[in-house]
This record gives structure tokens, sequence and C-alpha cells, in this order.
């Protein structure tokens, strides 16, 4: 059982990717078991490395399960960067500042100001058909629907790189429209804080997010904010809803799957 967590190769790269190969190769070597490894992590080290080594554990047990049942598992060194990104979103959102403009804690959609518009963006996946989804709604003063754009395919993306993808997507389709003064809302409040901060990388999400604000910086009107899933349901809905439409669809009339939620939202 420790060599799932530990002892193996793939998982000591694993541990290194997701920056935690000091906090576990030292403790390995001393003791045999995973139970002694995480007792001592959690009596020892600080709550940040804990929760970090806790979701580290959770994505190599179901990687292993992966494999086991669906013949399919993640890339080692990429897990360990998926896992810590995970983490970083779930402690993003425990930090947030209650007086950033660009977060917003709304349970419910607001539609935006007189002679703005709104673009609410979601991304999700398919696993029974293997397929990466995207959606974006634009709507009015008054919540009523302008657009909305769906788009999949069979590329196997994170949940970051899926979510920085739809806000790429969406905002392009918005400049394809010639849309302006508009505010795009996701619920993905990883990319909303890598897009309003100075972080770099060389991973494809930090190459989708120097894209976004290349695009941006061209176009002064155009914001992005965070607001929670229940202020970005019209989104959601598309986005389980985006088999139904070719791979990449554009909708000038309400889809059928979110007509009643426009309905609902509307002033």
């Amino acid at each position: 059982m420790i060599g799932i967590f530990f002892g193996c190769a793939e998982s000591i790269t694993s541990w290194r990717a997701a920056g935690l190969g000091s906090v576990i190769e030292s403790r390995t070597q001393e003791v045999s078991d995973v139970r002694s490894v995480i007792f001592d992590i959690c009596s020892s080290e600080d709550r940040r490395v804990a929760g970090r080594v806790a979701v580290m554990v959770e994505a190599l047990w179901k990687n292993r399960n992966d494999m086991v049942w669906n013949n399919e598992k993640e890339e080692a060194s990429r897990l360990g960067w998926l896992a810590f990104h995970r983490w970083q979103e779930w402690f993003n959102i425990q930090q947030v500042p209650s007086n950033n403009n660009n977060l917003h804690h709304a349970l419910t959609w607001s539609p935006p100001e007189e002679g703005w518009v709104k673009c609410n963006v979601d991304a999700g996946f398919n696993s029974l058909l293997g397929t990466t989804n995207r959606g974006w709604c634009v709507r009015g003063t008054g919540g009523n629907f302008i657009h909305a754009g769906v788009a999949w395919d069979s590329r196997k993306l994170s949940i970051l790189e899926a979510e920085a993808m739809a806000l790429k997507e969406a905002i392009q389709d918005s400049i394809a429209l010639h849309l302006d003064r508009i505010i795009f809302e996701s619920d993905s409040l990883n990319v909303v804080t890598a897009l309003h901060s100075n972080a770099s990388g060389r991973s494809e999400f930090h190459h989708v997010i120097s894209s976004i604000r290349l695009l941006l910086s061209s176009f002064q009107n155009f914001e992005v904010k965070f607001v929670k899933r229940q202020a970005n349901m019209v989104a959601h809905s598309l986005v389980k809803a985006v088999n139904s439409w070719a791979r990449r669809s554009s909708m000038h009339n309400v889809p059928p799957c979110i007509a009643l939620l426009i309905n609902n939202e509307m002033s």
C-alpha cells in the first residue's frame, strides 16, 4: 500500500511536481506504512502542508482506481500539478477578501448595469463521452437573452485549463459579435485570480491565461469577475447540454435547456 502513495518512482515524481518532495521523501526513509507517514505530517507540519498532502493522497488513490477499473491514468508529473492547483483553488476561496471588486459573493445572478452586457462562462466534462465542454451566455440589462455559444472536444484538459479555455473562447466570440462594455463572470476563482495577478509559467494553463490577458489588453471595456456557482447556473446548464450540439455552435435564440432559468433570472 505504501508503494501506491509514496514508494514507487511514479508517486515520488507526483509528490515532487506538487512541491511536496521534501515533505515525503525524508519520512518514507524512516517509516514503512502510510498511516505513520500521514500521522507524522499532520502532527509536525502546518495546515497548508497537511492539506496539500491530503489532496495529493486522494489524487494518487483516484489515479490508481482509474488504472484498475478504466485502464486510464494521469501522467505522474501532471497529476502532482493538478493536485496542487486543486488545493490552491480551495485555499484561495477561503481567503477571498471582501473588498476585492473582481470577486463577487452573490448567490443569485444579477443583471449588468445600464449600457453593459454580461457573459457567464463555465466548463465541465462528459465522462461517458470523454469530452471537455465549454459554454457561455450573454445577457443584457434586464436579463434578456442576447447570445449563447458552446464548444466541446475530446482533448483531455484539467478543470483549470478547461475553465480558462471557456473564458478565452467566450471573449473571442464576443469580439466577433462586436460586443462592447461586457462583464465576463466565471465560477473558477483560480482563473480569475491568475488573470488579475502577475503569475506566469510554462503550463498550458498559464499559456491560455497569457492569451486572455493579451485579448483583454486590447478591449478596455471587457471585465472578468468571479461569482459563485449558484450565480452561474445558466452557463453551468449549457455545459451539461453541450453534447446535444455540434462541436462549436452559436445561438441567437434561447436554447431550451436554459429557457426557464433565463426567464426566472430576468428582472
